[in-house]
């Protein structure tokens, strides 16, 4: 279930995988990779979360739904995404109160600091360079939940946005941790526009969500879900 990042040569997909969303921000239960796994069948989904307690938290809701016959798969990468050039050693702040709420990002007022430890950090494209390619033409959906990070993670996307991504939702979290400011939902948009998504109302998501112009075609036939 740990993905082995530090020897990754290609991503180990099952034969039997219809299905590819990638999970960035486990938070405490993982509820939308939960979601997905309960709801949808010959799933395979990559997630990436630096938090060893959001690791530990989510590992026994995830081992309990994957008892579901759906034929799916989860892998959690231990590290955490950025806008970097070069992989690189950064801080990470662990909270007391809900390991959710934890960031790269310094947090303003959110209460107690549990720990600050140095974590591996990469570019998103670093880990789609691994992808089977081959295999699927586009990953259905991308969420994002970074406590302030998320736009710096989109943009780590490169080239694999605009060519590869279907859905995307990502938090504007803007004012609770410092260097953030930049994180809103109206740079998102730009941002995100100018790689031909459009910014979209779905009925299952609370965050902003966006569409790939290029696969609007498919906007009936994948099944988000993010609250």
């Amino acid at each position: 279930m740990i993905l082995n990042y530090k020897n990754l040569n290609k991503f180990d997909i099952p034969d039997n995988i219809e299905h590819i969303k990638i999970d960035i921000g486990l938070g405490e239960k993982n509820v939308q990779s939960l979601n997905w796994l309960e709801n949808e069948k010959n799933l395979y989904v990559i997630a990436f979360d630096p938090n060893p307690d959001s690791i530990n938290s989510s590992m026994k809701y995830i081992k309990n739904v994957l008892t579901i016959p759906n034929n799916n798969t989860i892998h959690i990468v231990p590290v955490a995404l950025s806008n970097v050039e070069n992989n690189t050693k950064t801080k990470f702040y662990k909270m007391v109160n809900d390991a959710g709420i934890s960031s790269l990002l310094e947090p303003i007022n959110l209460g107690p600091i549990k720990e600050i430890i140095d974590i591996d950090c990469y570019s998103l494209k670093y880990f789609l360079d691994f992808f089977p390619w081959d295999r699927f033409e586009y990953i259905e959906y991308i969420k994002i939940d970074a406590q302030g990070s998320d736009l710096d993670i989109i943009k780590s996307a490169g080239d694999y946005l605009k060519e590869k991504v279907v859905f995307i939702t990502a938090e504007p979290e803007f004012c609770k941790y410092k260097d953030c400011q930049n994180n809103t939902t109206e740079n998102m948009v730009k941002y995100l526009n100018s790689q031909g998504f459009v910014f979209i109302n779905h009925p299952n998501t609370c965050d902003p969500t966006f569409l790939n112009e290029k696969f609007k075609h498919l906007y009936e036939k994948i099944y988000i879900k993010q609250n």
